[in-house]
């Protein structure tokens, strides 16, 4: 029974499965899905990881502890660190010296030699010794071709002794110069004179010797000596001895920076010189105060000039003409390293003594008038002005200065002879004067500096300030190639002069000059160079003096070696 109803079940099943095929094959659908299908897994929340039973058993845990005192030592050893070492920047290679030499137009041989001891903490011992001269021919105005030879000699022997805080520092100076008064008045004839006639020999020989302190804290006592001797002469004249002394001190006190200056100069004249000795001293007490924002200083000069009466009424008699002069300054910063204002009031005597004079004008009347001048009192000095910096190398200055003076030296030809020589004058009067100067890097090869001055005089007695511009200036260019080429170039200006002319009285105008010196040096190797300079190159002569004419266009070339 059971058999015959599993085999209808299944009978039934198959007529219906062939059924539904038969309607499949004759119904066709088609089903399009536009979402892909994505499984998704229903959250459970899992009650429990392991199963967990209640315990109800306690157990109670009981120790004993106590401590022991005592101590406890550990071993070790100490290691000692290395100090750090910072190895210095190498020294640059110092040259124990140098040799110059050249030769120029106009017969003009140069040397100029140079020797040290090496790098020192100890000190330091040299010399150094240099000689230029010419003995070519200049032609005057009126054509003649007259001799004007020159030379200039110089050596120096120095010596320098290092201490702790201190320094002691002596040297020999000696120079010697020769000239020949060439300027002869044009309008003198049949004058054909030997060269020792109108030779002027002078020997310059100054012994040094100072000791000063290198204390950085002002609160110590600061101070610089020096002794000196001079013996000064020019052959057939006679001789000027001149030993002195100068001192230097300060110290801080009651928050302000105290000082002294003092110097002390004393003139014996010997050999054809009849003049009494001479005594020149100075004083100026000091006190100032400030820092990199600002300055002042406040305090007096005094000096007395202890000589010869000047005045040919009384002369022979002995003087004391005494002076003084106030000291005060001060100075701040406007804007910080772009501007800074100063202005000061002061004086000082100018030493107008013969060893100065003749390094001025060294074609002074032969005699002992070289030997009596007298000094130029600068009664009062008013300044002001303005300096500062544009970036880190051009720098700029502008001041104005107003000066009172009496006995300001001036020259004029003496004309009883030949015109070649001068006799001395002096005016009281004053002076405006007007500075300014610009430095401007246009590269770091090429800077150009700019520099100029006007002079304003107003004298008493005189109608000009004789052989005196009244402005100059300087137009200055320096270019540096890697240190391998180094040239420069200064175009010189000097306006308008007027000279004085004795007998007859005349009064002659020296116009405007341009003056142009170039200079190039090319260094072949670090101890080998060649150099090449070129001066007074201008369009018209220029006169130094009246009747002195100067050499034109100057070529001078040489060689340089570093020992």
């Amino acid at each position: 029974m059971k058999t015959k109803g599993y085999i209808t079940a299944a009978a039934l099943l198959i007529t219906v499965v062939a059924t539904a095929q038969t309607e499949d094959e004759t119904i066709r659908r088609s089903v399009t899905l536009y979402n892909p299908y994505k499984p998704t897994l229903h959250e459970v929340d899992k009650r429990v990881l392991l199963p967990e039973a209640e315990d109800t058993a306690t157990v109670e845990i009981r120790f004993d502890y106590d401590f022991t005192p005592g101590s406890f030592v550990p071993v070790y050893e100490v290691s000692p660190i290395k100090s750090a070492v910072l190895s210095p920047d190498p020294l640059p290679d110092l040259k124990k010296g140098y040799v110059s030499l050249g030769m120029g137009t106009y017969i003009s041989p140069f040397l100029e030699i140079s020797v040290s001891n090496d790098r020192s903490n100890n000190g330091a011992i040299g010399l150094f010794t240099r000689t230029y001269g010419s003995a070519g021919k200049i032609e005057l105005v009126n054509d003649r071709r007259v001799y004007a030879g020159f030379l200039d000699n110089q050596a120096i022997l120095y010596g320098r002794k290092y201490f702790r805080k201190s320094r002691f520092d002596a040297d020999i100076d000696f120079r010697h110069m020769t000239r020949h008064a060439y300027g002869i008045n044009p309008d003198v004839t049949g004058y054909d004179p030997e060269r020792k006639d109108i030779r002027s020999l002078y020997y310059d020989i100054t012994g040094k010797a100072r000791y000063f302190t290198m204390e950085t804290d002002s609160s110590e006592l600061i101070w610089d000596a020096s002794l000196k001797y001079n013996l000064f002469t020019r052959k057939g004249d006679g001789l000027q001895h001149n030993p002195g002394m100068k001192l230097s001190a300060g110290t801080e006190m009651f928050g302000l920076y105290a000082g002294i200056d003092a110097e002390y100069d004393l003139y014996l004249f010997a050999k054809g010189i009849d003049h009494k000795a001479r005594n020149l001293l100075s004083l100026a007490p000091y006190i100032t105060k400030g820092n990199e924002e600002w300055r002042f200083r406040f305090g007096a000069k005094l000096a007395a000039d202890l000589k010869e009466n000047h005045d040919p009424l009384v002369g022979g008699d002995t003087k004391l003409y005494m002076f003084f002069y106030p000291d005060a300054m001060f100075t701040f910063r406007v804007i910080p390293k772009v501007l800074r204002f100063t202005a000061s009031i002061d004086g000082y005597l100018e030493n107008n003594q013969a060893r100065n004079t003749a390094l001025v004008n060294p074609w002074m009347l032969p005699g002992d008038t070289l030997y009596n001048l007298r000094n130029t009192d600068n009664q009062l000095r008013i300044k002001a002005g303005l300096s500062g910096t544009l970036n880190v190398s051009a720098s700029y200055a502008l001041d104005v200065s107003y000066t009172l003076f009496k006995d300001m030296l001036l020259f004029m030809n003496d004309t009883l002879g030949a015109g070649n020589w001068f006799v001395p004058l002096y005016s009281d009067g004053n002076l405006l004067k007007v500075h300014g100067g610009l430095k401007v890097p246009v590269n770091p090869r090429l800077t150009l500096s700019f520099e100029g001055n006007y002079y304003g005089y107003d004298l008493s007695g005189q109608e000009y300030a004789w052989h005196k511009p009244a402005w100059d200036g300087t137009i200055g260019a320096a270019y540096n190639l890697r240190n391998k080429i180094i040239a420069s170039a200064d175009l010189i200006l000097t306006g308008d002069r007027y000279a004085r002319v004795k007998a007859p009285e005349e009064t002659v105008r020296l116009p405007f000059h341009p003056n142009l010196n170039m200079g190039i040096e090319y260094r072949y190797t670090t101890d080998i160079s060649f150099w090449v300079r070129c001066n007074n190159v201008s369009y018209s002569r220029y006169f130094e003096w009246n009747y002195y004419p100067a050499r034109n266009f100057m070529l001078t070339a040489g060689i340089s070696y570093s020992l």
